[in-house]
């Protein structure tokens, strides 16, 4: 069944204007919203302390023979990341909490809305496109704040924070491990293109699929009576036989993204390791700071590897909204 220009999505990755229309919801409920950036921020900071203490505390405690010294540090350590996760905890609680009240206020001004059409209105449009609509397009939305904008914001953070405490601690090290940095970038292009494209066929085949269903749940009288059974299921097989292909294109870029980061993350770690243990053994680099880099170049791909995610996420949000408005 061919479909209408109201079920397809514009090949804008990411639209401003959209998204501040989309943010203009959260204006009632800025409190949350601030107190979400602002625990994200600290988040952010908070990582880069661990690798720093752990490298200190080999050079100078176990090094030392310091007992008492490593102790009080691993103590420390042990309240760091109780505080760090009840921050992560309201955190996440706070940005889900935006996203749901945000999405209620839409979700009830869509339905607002729908009731007040023209019968005619109802004629034109399928059943199962106004029910995608105020389901599960509504709920991409949600995601703009819990798992997209806010976790982009946090990660680009903490790749900044990371980089330039490397660069402070250590520059020829941090040169060394971020020298597959280029290759990542290329790879990040290819992806967020690939991703894009599918994820724009998925949301039209899950519309297709919706409106399918639904149109044909309701009037399964009809098919009965004329005895259409089974040409309907062949178009029914057709058309989620399309949703799968749909999702399989999206799997397999995220199936070819994520080794190649996990595979530049080795070679970092390789570098790091090959440079820094001849730094070791010509005293120019201590041997905690090669620990903490090790640390280092963890948290610096995480971040890396959660951004293709995640802005997967917002712009599965922005085309959740475009066809919301």
């Amino acid at each position: 069944m061919p479909m209408s220009k109201k079920t397809k999505v514009s090949g804008k990755a990411f639209d401003y204007s959209l998204f501040k229309r989309v943010m203009n919801f959260a204006s009632p409920y800025k409190k949350i919203f601030y107190l979400a950036v602002s625990l994200t921020f600290l988040l952010a900071f908070f990582g880069v302390v661990r690798p720093l203490l752990l490298g200190k505390a080999i050079d100078i405690y176990v090094i030392g023979n310091d007992k008492r010294g490593l102790l009080n540090l691993t103590i420390l350590l042990i309240i760091l990341l109780i505080f760090e996760a009840v921050i992560q905890f309201y955190q996440t609680f706070n940005a889900n909490l935006l996203g749901q009240s945000v999405t209620s206020d839409i979700r009830t001004q869509v339905f607002e809305k729908i009731i007040q059409f023209k019968l005619r209105y109802f004629d034109k449009t399928p059943i199962g496109t106004l029910v995608t609509r105020v389901i599960s397009d509504i709920e991409t939305i949600a995601d703009i704040f819990s798992s997209g904008l806010l976790t982009i914001l946090g990660d680009i953070l903490k790749l900044v924070v990371v980089i330039l405490v490397m660069f402070i601690v250590n520059w020829k090290l941090a040169l060394y491990s971020m020298a597959p940095i280029p290759i990542l970038l290329f790879a990040t292009y290819i992806f967020k293109n690939a991703i894009k494209k599918a994820f724009q066929q998925v949301r039209t085949q899950v519309a297709r699929l919706n409106t399918f269903v639904q149109e044909h749940i309701t009037g399964i009288a009809i098919i009965q009576i004329f005895t259409k059974e089974e040409q309907e299921f062949t178009k029914f097989q057709e058309i989620n036989k399309e949703h799968r292909d749909a999702h399989i294109k999206s799997v397999w870029a995220y199936s070819v993204f994520f080794p190649v980061v996990e595979i530049l993350s080795a070679t970092s770690l390789a570098f790091i390791i090959w440079w820094g243990v001849r730094g070791v053994i010509g005293n120019e680099v201590t041997f905690g700071d090669l620990v903490a880099y090790i640390l280092f170049i963890n948290m610096m791909y995480r971040p890396i590897r959660q951004l293709a995610d995640n802005f997967n996420v917002l712009q599965m949000g922005m085309v959740g909204s475009e066809r919301v408005f």
